[in-house]
């Protein structure tokens, strides 16, 4: 289930990513920022779910010598 979700928060960043770049070469002279700002942010919230569903590092005992 847990890589289901991953799979697709990674989609749905990967496809907003393309809108993005999509709009802004659509419309290059004249880039509205808060257009770019309300994809980029969702799509930066999607990459975060991905991240947060990998599983945990191991902790990795450290010895002083």
């Amino acid at each position: 289930m847990v890589s289901f979700l991953r799979f697709l928060y990674l989609i749905f960043g990967i496809v907003g990513l393309v809108v993005l770049v999509y709009r802004v070469i659509d419309t290059f002279p004249d880039i509205n920022p808060i257009d770019v700002l309300v994809i980029a942010v969702p799509d930066m919230l999607f990459f975060f779910l991905a991240y947060k569903t990998y599983p945990a590092k191991s902790t990795v005992r450290r010895y002083r010598y």
